[in-house]
């Protein structure tokens, strides 16, 4: 065998030194670290917009709940003469059971399970189902505490909890003018053609509250947005005490708004500190006092809260 011969023999049986792979090229440490790092900052630049994103899907979402809230009121109003729903008295003291027996919240029935504590169950005919009243982000309505445990994956129905709540002053309910008391005087029903300014009316809005039904005539009563939490909150207050939680310091806010709905059917988001409480009692004349039944008397260019309470939680804890 000639020289020639016996290199083109040594090349087809491909010899070669232990532990090497003819033809592969390794990854140096350096290239490796470079890949890595460049990893790194890509996740650093997306996850943020990430989160952003999936922030903004669950404020659409809750928002779109609130327009489907708001047609339910519309088609309720077709068929009872333009009349809003009312429940009277505006609010009925627990303890309150649902349709198994067990403890809840008070936003939906009274526990003989026909009569509603709320207006929530006289629209349940004209929504999707009853999902429509839980916020996707704060998911309050979806689970209460039983025997001292969270119990979740339920129906509002048998929570007795909603993610919005009522405007008890100016809309649904009605407190007497002259002395701020809820459920006194005679309560008219309300009718958006007889009132000024239908499209700056609160009738609806987010709210936050306990979802443990041994705090029932406290911070788990989160949806009566009466003269009472009127009283109980605002920009004086605490921005964690008195009744602020239900809406000023709600948990789970959207970017530190809320969404509302108004009596003209449109919801919008907004910054509590925006809202004034003439939109609550539905009275824009500056001359006229706004009293509540706990004691403080308002104008109707007051707002409800501050600028520096919006990006406040009044609790960190899942509803």
């Amino acid at each position: 065998m000639d020289l020639k011969t016996c290199r083109e023999t040594r090349s087809n049986n491909t010899w070669h030194k232990p532990g090497r792979n003819p033809g592969v090229t390794a990854f140096t440490l350096i290239e490796l670290l470079v890949v890595i790092a460049i990893i790194a900052i890509l996740a650093a630049i997306l996850l943020p917009v990430l989160s952003r994103s999936k922030e903004t899907a669950l404020a659409v979402s809750c928002l779109n709940n609130t327009k489907e809230l708001g047609l339910a009121i519309e088609s309720y109003c077709d068929e009872n003469q333009d009349y809003f729903p009312q429940v009277k008295p505006w609010w009925t003291a627990g303890p309150y059971l649902n349709k198994y027996g067990i403890n809840c919240g008070g936003e939906w029935f009274l526990s003989d399970g026909i009569t509603p504590n709320t207006i929530a169950p006289m629209l349940s005919q004209y929504v999707k189902n009853d999902d429509a009243w839980v916020c996707a982000k704060r998911q309050r309505g979806h689970s209460y505490v039983v025997s001292g445990k969270v119990v979740g994956g339920q129906d509002p129905s048998i929570t007795g909890f909603l993610s919005y709540g009522f405007n008890e002053i100016g809309v649904f309910g009605g407190p007497d003018l002259t002395t701020g008391d809820m459920g006194t005087g005679n309560i008219q029903k309300f009718k958006a053609a007889n009132c000024r300014r239908p499209c700056d009316i609160v009738s609806m809005c987010d709210v936050s509250g306990s979802n443990d039904p041994s705090q029932i005539g406290g911070d788990a009563d989160a949806c009566w947005l009466d003269t009472i939490w009127a009283g109980e909150s605002g920009p004086t207050v605490p921005a964690t005490g008195g009744f602020n939680c239900r809406v000023q310091t709600a948990y789970a806010k959207h970017d530190n708004r809320l969404n509302f709905l108004y009596v003209d059917g449109h919801a919008a988001s907004s910054y509590p500190s925006a809202i004034s409480w003439g939109q609550f009692w539905g009275i824009f004349d500056p001359t006229v006092l706004l009293r509540t039944q706990a004691g403080p008397i308002y104008k109707e260019y007051e707002h409800i809260s501050t600028p520096s309470y919006d990006p406040i939680q009044w609790s960190g804890l899942p509803e």
